[in-house]
């Protein structure tokens, strides 16, 4: 095989003159009849591609100055075709769709055919060639560097991405029909005649020998026409005289003195194999020049530069750039040479005989086209000499270099789910065979490593080969295990001199350059060896298993560390097992031909954890052979000690080393011990001290690079065991240290709340919350217990020392510092933990922390109770809030002690003096949490959490939240548990619901002088001051209170008579606020109390009612809102809390009474705001009434639905729950005539007002769903609800959702559908809602369907349907097509295949009657017009309407669907039958649900 290396690696000096011939034109003119050999003065006539002028023009117009805006589109559009185009594949795709047909009965019927029905040609020309041209004509002093690389770029991709035969696609430089299509039948004739050879009576061996030299004189052919074209065509036309290299000429040359053996080959084989050797052959010549002309052309350049600026010069930004490209679509070409598909493809190829090893392949073509430049250049007498080999040695070293970089990053697969990394389009059985070679000794990195050492000892400066070595080793090191005498080599004795970070050593760009690949390799070997990463990850990587997962373009860091290359992708099940399948598979191919691949992915795994282990000692100066260290400025050990040293890139790469290096160690320390290896011990301790460093940091950038670090360390303490005590011991105290550390560091600024109404510092905040998931997770101890093997676990002694600390820092002052607080509040869920253990099993050692927490607690409460008098607000705040935060997070093991104590007395005095010190601190912290509500102001200005993420510095409030934190402590106090509860009672005293009945008084009292719309400045928000009233009714119902019926009593007259005093007031603003905040207090009450009022307290409660029902007739068509109507829209939400807090208990006739008047009090200001037309203005339908801000149409059906859903959850009581049922049944039957007919509405979707009538149908249909849900759970309900008229309702219901879908025209086969459609609009979580309840009722059975058909039938008249009783079934299935076909928003067909399953179990999983459905829904028509539904048009919608091959596909494939229950593939299948995917439909995304959320308006 010609390949380089191979045939190509000795080939003779003849002419290309001498080397194409045309001997055989008269031969395969017989053969190919269209294909023309032109002579060579018609060749040598072409100036340029085809494409060339386009191509310049759209670059031009697309990176220009800005002079030509207008056609930039036009020119990105062209742009992206080219890039994308693909002839060759678009004239096979024609031909054999013609065969299909049957209407190939020869070449030149064919031919015709494709000229008759010709294929776009707006990119009709080469692409390869063009690019070629572009790249080569622009290094002929005309460089543009987008031009150059604009086309490298597009090369590459081609590379990649499409086959050799159709990436050389120089035949379109004749046109479709006289160059390529000759090529692609030729190859179709000789398909043929072997076909007819293999099953003829003649000989086959004559007919072989035929074949193979007809093949052989076709191509023959191809090459006299092609080649001499290749070098002709990418000539600029105008030589400029000064040019030392000429990328034309040189390409010349090499074609001349290379291209022999492309001619005259006797080869029996497949004649498209052959053209496949041919055509890579030339590619890799062609890349091989254009890159050598590239790098020459850069150094050039280089080297002008810097004589004109008397001093070195960087090299230009556009070299780099191509030369990535073009060395990686060089590598992609290799392997498609070197390995073929074979059939079975899953067995892995065998290399080409003739092709030598990947890296040999890409060093021998260089080395060609170097011979060949040294021949070119030597004719140059006119330029000085020792430029032009300074040049060609230069350009032979990037070139080389290049390929050696960019070879792994094509070829290989990065270990673990990098998202970030693109494969090329090959086989996976090919990648397989590549990477186990460049995997292998000797073949891979280690031979690369030889190549660049070879290439880069001529003629360049130290530094300069230092940054190839170790850009080449960083670009393997991502992808293999580094040996580690290359570790050795490359990091210990090479890199190691770059990375003393103390020194002032970089004094010229060169020395920072090679400092720069250093680190940039140093990060690979580390982040190879990430803890995260599995013996599997790199089987999948090693086998090509992954390459389907990956997407997206690679790219490096800078600098110092990337981003964590394996960070791993979460998978869905289905996902993870086709991946298992695909492995599996690989492994026993791999392990039939090669051995255990699962040992050789162990021992790999092994290896790159080696050589990082290797490398981190060589860089932070820790002797392998005697444990010996270097002093503290050697290598990265100073990181983050100095301002010089703090940057970014040192301590990242630090931070990679330790996350990578720490956790093997200490898997090491498990398996062997510590006696033969003192050294791990020492660069345990070295690498602790630089994470020390790093937490200690002034930078905040800094400190976070340790976060991941600390964790990845806690994660490996846990997950060894028996682990020396000398590691152990320094793990534990680093990580105690470093989270102390970060604490204090992120701590508040002298004079931070000097200022209390200027907004946070969010980066503060940010990492102050960053700071606190650290500390939680290091003292998790959610995967260890307290004591193993008499020990105490890393993370006991971890959250011991910690909380010990915190307990005595308390101590220490008036007030604690805040950092303290701060880290001690974020230990909550550790300490909860440690909470539910001792309270099955005390131990001293859990009893005597949680002793220390509470003594901490205390001390700080206590404190800070003492200091309301002598300390300012600024002083007080951040305490308070952080201690109150603390005590609200650890009411679960407030609550777990108080079990405890009433279960069983102390069992030891640990036990005994946690019992003694939770009541104080319990009683401290009731204290702190009224004192704190009654003197703090929630907010000390106006909010600004609206745009702003954590709102004002005078904000009693947790990071980002909404109440003050002093009422959500005595809240999770109130509701943690009952024995927690009594205990409250217990030690506070008979004073507590006097001292809270205080409080809350005292907090209306503020709110009321604050005024109506306020917020800010004294007291509490009303939401806060509601969650005290909260606290006091469950206190009051408690057992331990025998006064709380007067307490309660005492609470609940205030909204009422509150109430009673608006009922003769006139509608307005203040009557609705008033009003507004009697309900959201009443909703606050316990729900047997609030359902108790609609019996004892009817005519107060009714005022609140009257007033919304009375707002709804209000309805004016003024787009003006005043503030009655914006505080009867908080009404509307105010009354929805209170009925939904009564519905929680129990729906009484009255409640649902009172609901049915609200809903149709709606629904008919709805029908009128409808009947006035979507353009009509409004003063109740918009944003600021029902919009999303406020409490959207339809929230009194969500009530419905809210109680359906308690219902259905009841456990026992059954009859109280069929009696409630019956209530919401008969409730929704009263509301559907108003309901219904609104749904229907013909009026377009709204324009100049908010539309009611989604969200009212979201609503309804939900509420729907729970009655369906309801019956299902439950037989006895059904049966009741059924006697009841259910049925039937839901039939009529199910009618309406299928007329929603009908009332949209979809278009036909002649005419698309109107951008105006009737009716409301179904893009929103309406649809949602309508599929999810047709999905649940028809598992209701047989007789839904019938009742649905019974109801349809008087909305859409169509013809009698086949079939008893599933008239219903066949108009609702064409109802869910249509919507496919482009009635409702594309994501409905993810969610169809559920309900077709549910149709399947309705007809008895019957799977003949199922299809019968089907089949009559692809065929029914409207009888008359209704909606967007014609006369005499299909219901299924306009793509049902095809042939019947499609039809009969289609049930084909439902039918395969429905027998083997492979329901999900049932999307795939509707998608085909009803046109394909819609994404430009102008459909929003699939939606979430509505928020019915309405106490905070």
């Amino acid at each position: 095989m010609p390949s380089p290396g191979g045939n190509l690696a000795c080939l003779s000096g003849r002419a290309l003159t001498g080397a194409l011939t045309y001997n055989t034109r008269s031969a395969i003119a017989s053969q190919l009849p269209g294909l023309q050999i032109e002579s060579r003065q018609d060749i040598c006539m072409m100036e340029h591609p085809r494409l060339l002028p386009k191509l310049r023009t759209a670059l031009t117009c697309l990176y220009d100055d800005g002079s030509q805006p207008h056609h930039r589109h036009e020119a990105h559009d062209f742009l992206l075709g080219f890039k994308g185009s693909n002839l060759r594949r678009a004239v096979v795709s024609r031909v054999k769709s013609q065969r299909d047909r049957g209407s190939v009965a020869d070449g030149t019927a064919s031919i015709g055919d494709i000229a008759n029905n010709p294929i776009d040609e707006d990119v009709g020309g080469s692409i390869y060639l063009s690019c070629l041209a572009l790249l080569l004509q622009s290094f002929n002093g005309q460089n543009v560097a987008h031009e150059s690389i604009f086309a490298a770029q597009t090369l590459n991709h081609r590379c990649r991405s499409i086959k050799l035969a159709e990436t050389l696609d120089i035949e379109a430089e004749d046109g479709v029909e006289c160059g390529m299509a000759k090529i692609v039948l030729a190859w179709e004739e000789m398909k043929s005649e072997r076909a007819m050879s293999t099953c003829g009576a003649g000989n086959p061996d004559v007919a072989v020998n035929w074949l193979g030299e007809k093949s052989k004189m076709i191509l023959d052919a191809w090459v006299e026409r092609y080649v001499p074209m290749i070098a002709n065509t990418c000539c600029s036309g105008s030589h400029a005289q000064d040019t030392i290299c000429d990328g034309a000429d040189l390409l010349s040359l090499v074609l001349q003195r290379h291209s022999s053996p492309l001619l005259g080959s006797a080869n029996n084989t497949d004649g498209e194999k052959r053209e496949e050797e041919i055509k890579g052959t030339l590619i890799m010549l062609t890349l091989a020049v254009a890159m050598y002309t590239a790098s020459f052309c850069a150094t050039v350049e280089e080297h002008q530069h810097q004589q004109m600026q008397q001093h070195s010069a960087a090299r230009p930004a556009w070299a780099n750039s191509v030369l990535s490209d073009l060395g990686s679509a060089l590598s992609v070409t290799a392997l498609r040479i070197r390995y073929r598909p074979l059939p079975d493809k899953h067995a892995t190829p065998q290399p080409e005989s003739s092709c030598p090893p990947l890296i040999d392949m890409l060093v021998n073509t260089m080395k060609m086209v170097g011979e060949s430049a040294e021949v070119y250049l030597s004719q140059k007498i006119q330029q000085p000499q020792s430029v032009m080999q300074t040049a060609h040695t230069h350009a032979m070293q990037q070139s080389v270099a290049a390929c050696m970089k960019s070879l792994p990053e094509t070829v290989l697969l990065p270990a673990g789910h990098d998202t970030g990394h693109r494969i090329p389009s090959i086989d996976r059985a090919c990648l397989r065979a590549a990477s186990m070679e460049l995997r292998s000794v000797g073949g891979g990195m280690d031979k690369a490593w030889k190549v660049i050492a070879e290439t880069s000892s001529n003629g360049q400066s130290q530094d300069s080969s230092a940054t190839q070595l170790l850009e080449c080793c960083e670009a393997w090191a991502r992808y293999v295990a580094v040996p580690l005498d290359l570790v050795n080599t490359t990091v210990g004795s090479l890199a190691v001199e770059y990375l003393h970070v103390s020194r002032d050593t970089l004094h010229s760009p060169q020395t920072q350059k090679a400092q720069t690949a250093a680190f940039q390799y140093l990060v690979s070997i580390f982040e190879s060896a990430s803890p995260s990463l599995t013996a599997e990850d790199i089987l999948t990587a090693a086998l090509g298993v992954g390459a389907s997962g990956h997407t997206g373009k690679g790219g490096r860091g800078g600098g110092g560390a990337r981003k964590n290359a394996n960070t791993k992708k979460k998978q869905g099940n289905k996902s993870k097992k086709r991946h298992e399948k695909r492995l599996g598979r690989a492994v026993a191919v791999q392990d039939c031909e090669e051995g255990n691949s699962a040992d050789a992915a162990e021992q790999e795994l092994l290896a790159r954890r080696n050589a990082a282990c290797v490398a981190a000692a060589a860089v932070f100066g820790v002797s392998l052979a005697d444990a010996s260290s270097m002093d503290d400025t050697w290598g990265l050990r100073p990181a983050a000690s100095s301002p010089s040293t703090t940057t970014h890139g040192v301590c990242s790469t630090v931070a990679s080393a330790i996350s990578s290096v720490l956790p093997h160690l200490l898997h090491l320390e498990r398996q062997e011990g510590e006696s033969n290896t003192p050294w791990r011990v020492e660069l345990f301790k070295v690498l602790a001290g630089s994470l020390r460093q790093i937490c200690a940091a002034l930078t905040r950038e800094i400190r976070a690079l340790a976060y991941e670090p600390l964790m990845i360390l806690h994660t490996s303490l846990h997950s060894v065991a028996h682990v020396s005590f000398t590691v152990e011991q320094v793990a534990v105290e680093i990580i105690c240290e470093c989270t102390q550390a970060l604490a204090t560091s992120s701590g508040y600024p002298p004079g931070y709340f000097n200022c209390l109404t200027e907004n946070n510092d969010e980066e503060l905040e940010i990492e102050r919350n960053d700071i606190r998931d650290v500390a939680r997770s290091v003292c998790s101890l959610d995967a260890c217990d307290l004591d193993t093997a008499g020990q105490k676990s890393p993370s006991i002694l971890i959250l011991e020392r910690i909380v010990t600390a915190c307990n005595a820092a308390t101590q220490q002052s008036d007030l604690p510092p805040e950092t303290v607080v701060h880290i001690l509040s974020a230990l909550a869920k550790p300490l909860n933990k440690l909470g539910k253990i001792c309270n099955k099993q005390p131990s001293a050692t859990g009893c005597a922390m949680m002793t220390s927490a509470l003594q901490a607690f205390g001390t700080v409460c206590d404190r800070l109770n003492a200091s309301f008098d002598s300390r300012s607000v600024s002083e007080i705040l951040p305490l308070s809030r952080l201690a109150l935060m603390g005590a609200a997070s650890l009411t679960p093991m407030f609550g777990k002690i108080a079990e405890a104590m009433g279960e069983r007395p102390a069992a030891i005095d640990e036990e005994r003096e946690l019992f003694t010190t939770f009541e104080r601190t319990l009683l401290s912290s009731l204290q702190h949490s009224m004192l704190s509500t009654a003197n703090l102001p929630e907010l000390a200005a106006a909010s600004t959490l609206s745009w702003t993420r954590y709102d004002i510095k005078g904000a009693m409030r947790g990071p980002g939240g909404e109440d003050h934190v002093g009422c959500i402590a005595l809240l999770r106090f109130a509701s943690e548990s009952d024995c927690l509860t009594s205990r409250i009672f217990q030690v506070y005293g008979p004073a507590l619901l006097d001292d809270l009945l205080s409080l809350y008084n005292g907090l209306k009292a503020s709110e009321l002088e604050r005024g109506v719309g306020c917020d800010h400045g004294i007291g509490v928000t009303p939401i806060s001051r509601r969650l005290v009233l909260r606290v006091v009714s469950r206190l009051a119902l408690h057992g331990a209170n025998e006064k709380g019926g007067i307490f309660l009593q005492q609470l609940v007259q205030a909204p009422l008579v509150e109430m009673r005093s608006q009922r003769e007031l006139a509608f307005s603003a203040e009557k609705s606020f008033r009003l507004c905040e009697a309900a959201y207090d009443l909703s606050f009450f316990s729900p047997e109390l609030v359902a108790d009022l609609f019996d004892t307290a009817p005519d107060d409660l009714a005022i609140m009612f009257e007033s919304v029902v009375t707002g709804y007739s209000r309805l004016s068509f003024a787009s003006d809102d005043d503030a009655s109507c914006q505080q009867w829209g908080r009404l509307r939400g105010a009354v929805h809390s209170a009925l939904a807090t009564c519905l929680k208990s129990t729906i009484s006739s009255k409640s649902a009474n009172i609901i049915a008047a609200l809903i149709k009090a709606e629904c008919d200001a709805a029908t009128t705001q409808c009947n006035r037309g979507p353009e009509s203005g409004s003063n109740l339908f918009i944003d600021a009434i029902v919009g999303e801000e406020m409490v959207s149409a339809g929230v009194y059906s969500i009530l419905i639905k809210d109680c359906l859903k308690r219902i259905g959850k009841t456990k026992g009581r059954a009859e109280k729950c069929m009696v409630e049922s019956q209530t919401c049944l008969s409730l929704l039957q009263d509301v559907a005539p108003a309901i219904l007919p609104l749904l229907l509405h013909q009026s377009p979707e709204a324009s100049a007002h908010v539309d009611p009538r989604p969200t009212i149908a979201e609503a309804w249909f939900l509420a729907l769903e729970s009655l369906v849900l309801v019956c299902r759970n439950s037989e006895q309900i059904a049966s009741s609800l059924a006697d009841h008229g259910m049925t039937t309702f839901l039939g009529d219901s199910l009618s309406v959702a299928m007329a929603l879908i009908f009332l949209k025209d979809v278009g036909t086969k002649h005419s698309a559908a109107p951008d105006s459609q009737n009716g409301m609009s179904l893009d929103g979580p309406q649809t949602l809602a309508l599929e999810r309840f047709v999905t649940a009722s028809l598992l209701l059975g047989p007789n839904i369907l019938a009742a649905t058909g019974k109801s349809v039938s008087t909305l859409i008249q169509v013809p009698g349907v086949q079939g008893q009783g599933y008239e219903g079934a066949v108009i609702l299935i064409a109802a869910i097509m249509r919507g496919i076909s482009g009635a409702v928003p594309p994501w409905l067909v993810e969610e169809a295949p559920d309900l077709f399953r549910s149709l399947y179990t309705c007809v008895g999983c019957d799977c003949d009657q199922f299809m019968l459905i089907l089949d009559a829904s692809t065929k029914i028509k409207a009888s008359a017009p209704f909606g967007g539904v014609r006369a005499g048009e299909l219901l299924a919608g306009r793509y049902l309407d095809c042939s019947s091959h499609h039809l009969t596909t289609f049930l084909s494939k439902s039918k395969d669907v429905c027998t083997k229950g492979d329901w999900r593939r049932l999307k795939v299948v509707l998608k085909a039958a009803c046109g394909g995917k819609k994404k430009d439909a102008g459909f929003n995304l699939k939606p979430q649900y509505t928020s019915w959320e309405c106490d905070r308006l």
